[in-house]
């Protein structure tokens, strides 16, 4: 399902963003907006994209089932594209789960002063992040809901194997720069 939307969204941005025609019929469809938005296409080497892209999608949710009703007729392409109110939740879902990451690769990607006691606290909030989504979706009876907790508990071992090798490379020195740091000195252990 979740590549099923990247793929979808994907799908739907080039649609829209490949003709100058459909970008100002869109940029028309959001004329009480103060900003003119064009969809964000998903890019493989970047990994926050996904998450963008899911982003202004939801931002331009409004706009877009506008567009696609005011013009499905013309296209069959666009009525495949629309988005009923369960996928609508489901990308709503996908953003809250990759917002956090999305924000911590862009801090380390950006930021040449984090030092390991950051990249601890990291882990700590990624990995709380996960469990959280993945306790809440266990109550949960969607099908998707379910495929999404499979796919959260592989997110979490692979963050965990992440951790594990820095764990293991830099445990002493960060141990040691606790001890040292004066704002912690032994508060962590």
């Amino acid at each position: 399902m979740i590549r099923f939307m990247q793929t979808h969204n994907k799908k739907l941005s080039v649609y829209m963003n490949e003709s100058s025609q459909r970008i100002k019929n869109f940029h028309k469809s959001q004329r009480n907006f103060k900003l003119r938005l064009k969809m964000i296409q998903d890019i493989k080497t970047c990994w926050n994209f996904i998450c963008l892209m899911l982003l202004r999608a939801l931002c331009l949710q409004v706009f877009i089932k506008s567009y696609i009703s005011t013009h499905e007729n013309e296209n069959t392409t666009l009525q495949k594209l629309s988005l009923n109110n369960e996928e609508w939740t489901y990308v709503q879902y996908l953003v809250e789960l990759l917002k956090s990451f999305a924000i911590f690769t862009d801090l380390l990607e950006h930021n040449r002063e984090l030092n390991i006691n950051a990249i601890y606290i990291i882990y700590d909030v990624l990995f709380f992040h996960i469990e959280n989504h993945m306790r809440a979706l266990k109550r949960k009876q969607r099908s998707w809901k379910h495929l999404l907790l499979k796919v959260l508990t592989q997110a979490w071992i692979k963050l965990f194997e992440y951790y594990a090798d820095v764990n293991h490379d830099w445990k002493l020195m960060y141990n040691l720069k606790n001890i040292i740091n004066s704002h912690q000195k032994l508060n962590l252990y």
